[in-house]
Formats: structure tokens, sequence, C-alpha cells
């Protein structure tokens, strides 16, 4: 064997090296949505659950005035349900269908007396 064929071997063996590389680099992202969860009504909601097409999240509590952003991957059909006790441990739910496609952007806001509101900011 020929100092060049040895010198291609390697050449090649390298170049297929990085493309694999490259290749391992490139991460698909599924696409995602912003879901605002907004607290406006005054007291303070516990055992917070929001239920988004591709899964759950929740918290302990969200105080009156404070808003809980979270990027979730999109989901078809695009259904929320939002669950929470008020002080006196009173349960609150709403469901909530979007349609087939989901926004960008959604927001759902607890206004006073515990009404569940729903807002698209981006389509």
């Amino acid at each position: 064997m020929s100092f060049g064929e040895c010198g291609m071997k390697k050449l090649l063996a390298a170049a297929t090296a990085m493309l694999l590389m490259a290749i391992a680099g490139c991460n698909y992202t599924k696409p995602v949505m912003y879901v605002n969860l907004m607290n406006n009504s005054g007291e303070a909601i516990r055992n917070v659950e929001l239920k988004y097409p591709t899964g759950i999240f929740g918290m302990p509590e969200l105080r009156s005035g404070l808003t809980n952003s979270r990027m979730v991957p999109k989901g078809e059909p695009c259904s929320f349900a939002v669950f929470f006790e008020d002080t006196h441990r009173t349960e609150h739910k709403q469901q909530f269908e979007l349609g087939a496609k989901c926004p960008l952007e959604v927001e759902f806001n607890v206004g006073p007396g515990f009404v569940i509101s729903e807002k698209t900011l981006r389509p």
C-alpha cells in the first residue's frame, strides 16, 4: 500500500467522522406554544393543574397578581383543562377547546369569583 492510498483512507475516515458529528449535533425540535396562567382573583389559588394537548403541569400555589408561563409542545386537537382549589378548598375546573390546531400563545386568566377565561395572544 502506498502513502497516497493510506492518506486517502485517513481523509475519508476523518470526513465520515465529521459528518456523523454534524448529524448528531442536529436536534429535531417539536413545534411549541406558550401557555400563560394568570391569577387575578384577589386570592391565592392552590393545587393548580393545567392539562394541555401533550401533557400536564402543576404547581402548589399561584398567588394573586402573578403569572406562570410555560413553553409546551403543541398537540392536536388543541384542548386544555384548568383545575385548582381556592382558599376555602373549593375545587374549580374548566375545559377549553381551541380547535384542531393550537395557537402560538394562549393565556388563561383566573379572575374575580374564580371565573376562568381564555384568550389567544398569538394565533
